[in-house]
């Protein structure tokens, strides 16, 4: 009886007795501090899981946040887009023109006529750098021993000297090759083993086009918009190169232009190829182009009078 626990219940029929082991309250504390830590344990998990869903909820804000910048920054983007397909609609009109610009049959051996001449006094800066910038000018690299004219070497192909084509860079291999003018990568094709090896072909404004052959590789798709100076691939020795070489061209309206007078061209000898090359209106094709100046600067004067806030 010593190590029983007697509980006794009086009731109207009388009393009853209950033994129990003596260590019962050693069970009954036990299940009490159970159940107050599975209470603790709930409140601290709780208080844990809403920390985490607030935590989620800022993360989510962010997100949201960056998606609405995404998106913002998305239809600037578009709008940019469409303002340079409205350029280009203006060019593809103006392109419409170039069959009073140009006739290469009549203009074969034909001499610029006083009609045609250009005076550069009413040519301004700002249409001279549009002019260079969309027309192709310069070197397609600013590092080689020396550059040749096609015509001083055997076509690959006809096998005779003296026809003219465009200029062999001597170069080293991996050299940067920069496109000389605004426009869209026509062509990107890679046939390292025959003919012209890895090989760009840029389309520019009002006809003109350029050629970049023997790449070592291109870094630029068909379809591309390319700006003025901008890497296009590296030099290398594809195709039926005699070592490391780069082959440029310049052609307007499919005709091969003589490469020494565009390649040299730059703000400097401005005039010069206006003088050296007489199978281009000129003329025109700087009233076309100074139309497009006229379009950018009226873009820009519209700009500035935004708000601030628009502007951001």
């Amino acid at each position: 009886m010593h190590d029983k626990l007697v509980i006794t219940i009086v009731d109207e029929s009388g009393s009853k007795q209950f033994r129990l082991p003596k260590n019962i309250k050693k069970v009954i504390v036990f299940c009490c501090t159970f159940i107050m830590i599975v209470i603790l344990s709930s409140f601290l998990l709780m208080k844990f899981l809403m920390q985490k869903i607030d935590q989620i909820a800022l993360n989510k804000n962010i997100a949201l946040s960056e998606y609405k910048f995404i998106y913002q920054k998305n239809n600037r983007l578009k709008d940019q887009i469409k303002q340079k397909t409205d350029e280009l609609t203006i060019v593809s009109q103006k392109i419409d023109d170039l069959e009073n610009i140009v006739d290469l049959k009549k203009n074969a051996n034909k001499q610029t006529s006083n009609e045609n001449t250009i005076n550069l006094q009413d040519v301004s800066n700002s249409q001279k750098i549009l002019i260079l910038t969309l027309i192709p000018s310069g070197d397609p690299i600013t590092s080689y021993t020396s550059k040749t004219s096609t015509s001083m070497r055997p076509h690959p192909t006809k096998r005779v000297k003296g026809i003219p084509a465009g200029y062999d860079f001597a170069t080293n291999e991996g050299t940067p090759v920069y496109a000389t003018a605004d426009g869209v990568i026509d062509i990107v094709r890679n046939q390292s083993n025959s003919g012209y090896g890895n090989l760009v072909k840029i389309t520019h404004s009002f006809g003109f086009s350029s050629v970049y052959a023997h790449l070592e590789k291109s870094v630029v798709k068909k379809g591309n918009f390319v700006q003025k100076g901008q890497v296009i691939g590296y030099s290398g020795h594809t195709g039926n190169s005699n070592g490391n070489t780069l082959y440029y061209e310049v052609r307007f309206l499919g005709k091969i232009l003589n490469p020494a007078i565009y390649t040299a061209w730059n703000s400097d000898n401005f005039e010069e190829v206006f003088k050296n090359d007489p199978s281009i209106d000129w003329k025109t094709l700087v009233w076309a182009i100074g139309d497009i100046a006229r379009l950018q600067n009226y873009k820009l004067s519209q700009a500035s009078e935004l708000p601030r806030y628009e502007q951001q």
